[in-house]
């Protein structure tokens, strides 16, 4: 059974048991569209440094240890160790632009002849954008870059006396796609510094879509798969039992509800200026009412205006596609803010089988005449003192229904 204490135990950098956990308290942060988190009250003296993994087989997740916190309080010893799930390795490497040079091409400095760079060309991406289904284009982005290869000076080495040169890559093979469960949108993405994990969150989460990082035990391989949500909405045209939870029938305990517009922007002035040229556009969200917000432009102009462009006209409209695609992540900072999180009665479904992280459900609180449809989009699991409770929240909701709070 998925809805009762679980069994956790540490693993050291290979990926071998080094012990089981006896825990007072546990907490496993599930997340759909960001990296989780975990946090584990020992008892008693048990943590030793060679603890690196925290695993269990009743969940998917593989925790990384990346703190531990004692104390001590009228002679009792407390050590708390937390961190976040492997999926956050994905984030060691970033989304970096397209440089003008490689390292090792002809008429770089290494030559004599031209700019510096230190990027190697070997295997890495030659391209400025993606697009496609989002499923591929998440897909294009670990494979071009999981993997980076350099030549400089380390650090501290200030004489300039040796360039060396380094290869860093993720421990992670791509695994397989989920398509059984809904639909890949239409997505296109540029490359603008971000980190290779909330890149891959944010071009799949508009399909219901996400990643997850899956260790092998028996080989210690980790695989990442691109997953769906499955829709358990009433009325779903896959075919699935319907989940329904509502305060009337009994099956949500608590619930929470917040509704704001505070802070919401809808269109977005980016501007970028140099010595010769000053660009200003201006990007809105479908619906908006003129609530302005400035960024600068973090797309280069020059990767699409420069003396290799021949048909300026396509170059215009890729530019303009990747400006509005910066907008659009940084609109997503001032949306409005509907967060609805509540506590669920144990035995009307069953955790992890009849409904997990990521799918669609039907939500009822009568109370206020509230009736949406929306996606699990955090699973949060405390086990206190043997205790398990779980406590669900939802992504942005299709409301069907809302009277009042």
């Amino acid at each position: 059974m998925y809805e009762e204490p679980f069994e956790i135990m540490a693993l050291d950098e290979n990926f071998e048991i080094v012990s089981l956990i006896s825990y007072a308290n546990l907490q496993w942060t599930r997340k759909f569209h960001e990296v989780g988190t975990f946090s584990v009250q020992l008892r008693g003296r048990q943590y030793k440094s060679n603890w690196k993994y925290i695993y269990s087989k009743k969940r998917k997740e593989l925790g990384i240890i990346s703190q531990v916190n004692w104390q001590k309080k009228n002679y009792i010893e407390l050590v708390t160790i937390s961190g976040m799930f492997v999926e956050e390795e994905l984030n060691k490497m970033i989304v970096y632009p397209l440089p003008t040079k490689f390292y090792d091409d002809p008429e770089t400095v290494s030559t004599g002849k031209e700019g510096t760079c230190l990027l190697k060309n070997q295997g890495l991406p030659l391209w400025l954008s993606q697009s496609g289904t989002a499923d591929q284009v998440a897909k294009s982005f670990f494979n071009s870059f999981k993997k980076i290869s350099w030549t400089n000076y380390q650090v501290d080495d200030y004489s300039g006396t040796n360039l060396v040169t380094t290869t860093r890559q993720l421990d992670i093979d791509f695994g397989s796609i989920d398509d059984q469960h809904g639909e890949y949108h239409y997505s296109e993405h540029n490359r603008n510094h971000e980190r290779l994990g909330d890149k891959l969150y944010k071009i799949l989460k508009p399909s219901g879509a996400s990643i997850e990082v899956i260790l092998d035990y028996e080989t210690h391989e980790k695989t990442l798969n691109i997953i769906h949500g499955k829709d358990l909405t009433q009325g779903n045209s896959e075919g699935n039992n319907p989940v329904l939870f509502s305060s009337a029938n009994g099956n949500i305990i608590s619930a929470s509800l917040v509704v704001s517009n505070t802070n919401t922007k809808d269109t977005i002035i980016q501007t970028s200026e140099n010595k010769d040229k000053v660009y200003v556009l201006i990007n809105e969200m479908p619906d908006a009412s003129g609530r302005f917000v400035h960024a600068g432009m973090t797309t280069a102009a020059q990767d699409y205006f420069n003396q290799d462009t021949q048909d300026y006209t396509v170059a215009d409209k890729n530019f303009k596609i990747a400006v509005m695609a910066d907008g659009d992540k940084e609109l997503n900072k001032y949306t409005d803010k509907q967060n609805i999180e509540f506590q669920i009665y144990r035995g009307s479904y069953q955790y992890m089988i009849d409904y997990d992280l990521g799918d669609l459900i039907s939500v009822e609180i009568s109370e206020i005449g509230l009736s949406l449809d929306a996606r699990i989009i955090s699973c949060y699991e405390v086990v206190k003192e043997g205790v398990w409770e779980l406590t669900l929240e939802i992504g942005t909701p299709l409301i069907k229904s809302f009277e009042n709070v």
